[in-house]
């Protein structure tokens, strides 16, 4: 009898230690689930919703394929090419997303005499060249003389002959203000061999051709500057926001409406206007519309183009958040 008693004892001291672990280990186990259930998700649930956002952003921002184009892209496509051929316009464009790659060109090859845009070269250079130590834009200087005077140099009004400006006063004045005078201290100073070099190494075709110091342009090639420009204001800290700030300016800026900002640098000599940018929106692009039309209407045309351009844009990242949710979340 003892020992029935000493075995039941110990069935029950046996029973109530089993039952104390499972209190315990049920307690944790709730207490470290608690936000999860707060949220409604079991904790595996939510690492899955966020695998599938980063898959999801993944897709979004991949590169460009061909397979990519559908039928509405191509009608946008088409849609451009047949409004400027309807209204005779001489115009090259040049658009790519600056993310993906997608892009639109219209005769991008067409070579125009260029006008103040090599001025967005002579800034691409210095800096790059600050950036690696060669120069300090603040302390070096370059001495203004009656030689260097030009015609529509707002900037350098500002100076008297023998005035010591800085580098970066005079990128600033070349960019912000499109200073003549600027550019021909700046193309003295680098050199004009070693200025036209430099665009060839990021990959431009047509560069100070023609016999002067400003050349010709193709919309290929002032695309390439743009987004040498981007990569500078996206990825350098220090003189990054330099170049945004001065390429943020109104100084004939034909893309700029109410709703819609570029940050440019505009060409203009005869009958050539040309304007070149950036749209630093969420999804940014870079934007190059080259024109005869200095003398018949060149803003409306830039305008109506680059809504057209900003049409397709969307439509390009319609179609692919369409695409990405049915790979992600529909499979």
């Amino acid at each position: 009898m003892a020992k029935r008693k000493i075995k039941k004892k110990r069935f029950i001291k046996l029973l109530l230690t089993v039952f104390f672990f499972l209190f315990i280990f049920s307690y944790f186990f709730n207490f470290s689930k608690r936000d999860d259930y707060k949220t409604g998700f079991p904790k595996n649930q939510k690492e899955e919703q966020k695998e599938q956002e980063r898959e999801y952003n993944a897709c979004l921002n991949r590169k460009f394929n061909e397979t990519d184009i559908n039928d509405n892209l191509n009608s946008i496509r088409n849609g451009i090419n047949e409004y400027i051929k309807k209204n005779h316009y001489e115009v090259s464009v040049f658009y790519e997303d600056l993310t993906t790659g997608f892009s639109y060109s219209y005769k991008p090859t067409t070579i125009y005499y260029g006008a103040s845009l090599i001025k967005l070269v002579d800034a691409l250079y210095l800096i790059n060249e600050a950036i690696i130590g060669n120069v300090n834009l603040d302390t070096e200087t370059i001495t203004y003389t009656e030689k260097y005077k030009k015609a529509f140099s707002s900037g350098l009004a500002t100076h008297k002959y023998g005035d010591k400006v800085s580098l970066r006063n005079l990128i600033t004045y070349a960019i912000s203000v499109s200073d003549n005078s600027a550019h021909m201290m700046l193309i003295d100073y680098i050199g004009f061999s070693k200025l036209k070099s430099y665009g060839e190494s990021l990959g431009a075709k047509v560069i100070l051709t023609g016999g002067d110091n400003f050349g010709s342009q193709t919309a290929e090639d002032t695309n390439i500057y743009l987004k040498e420009a981007y990569r500078i204001i996206k990825e350098n800290e220090k003189y990054g926001p330099f170049l945004k700030n001065i390429m943020d300016n109104s100084e004939r800026n034909a893309f700029n409406t109410d709703t819609i900002k570029i940050y440019h640098k505009y060409g203009s000599y005869g009958d050539n206007y040309h304007d070149i940018g950036l749209s630093l929106e969420e999804k940014p692009y870079a934007i190059s519309i080259l024109t005869l039309h200095e003398n018949s209407g060149y803003k409306e045309i830039v305008q109506e183009i680059h809504k057209r351009v900003r049409e397709l844009h969307q439509s390009f990242y319609d179609s692919r958040q369409n695409l990405c949710h049915a790979e992600i979340y529909e499979k």
